[in-house]
């Protein structure tokens, strides 16, 4: 599967406003926000929307997008390598006091632990009733 290079007009009326934003700022919005740069969504560096500002890895982007329900609103995206390169999904550290995310490494991986064996002499039980214990209480 090929990717196709889309080029897109910056300031074409359906894209959205795109600022590169500097490390002082950077560091203002992720503390005004309260989270740590690892947390924010991904944009790739390669992105027709900023292709053009020459954005590097680590840096934050601010999107300003209108709507007509809540006016103008900004979000921001943690520039990252291209997708197709290897080792675009780990962030890299351009904010001081970031940390780097959760490990990730047992992620779909079964628990190590063995199973506890169900006692072979004792009869297997259910916590649910039995339907003739059920019609049997309500006869009575």
């Amino acid at each position: 599967m090929s990717r196709e290079t889309v080029e897109v007009e910056p300031n074409h009326a359906l894209v959205p406003k795109h600022e590169l934003l500097s490390k002082e700022e950077s560091e203002r919005v992720l503390k005004e926000l309260g989270v740590k740069i690892w947390q924010l969504p991904r944009i790739a560096q390669d992105d027709p929307a900023i292709r053009f500002k020459e954005a590097e890895v680590g840096q934050l982007v601010r999107i300003t997008r209108r709507s007509d329900l809540v006016g103008e609103y900004a979000i921001y995206r943690y520039v990252v390598s291209p997708f197709g390169q290897k080792g675009s999904a780990e962030p890299v550290r351009a904010v001081s006091g970031s940390k780097e995310p959760p490990s990730e490494s047992r992620k779909g991986k079964r628990s190590t632990k063995p199973k506890k064996q169900r006692d072979a002499t004792k009869p297997k039980t259910s916590r649910r009733k039995s339907r003739k214990t059920v019609d049997a209480v309500n006869k009575e």
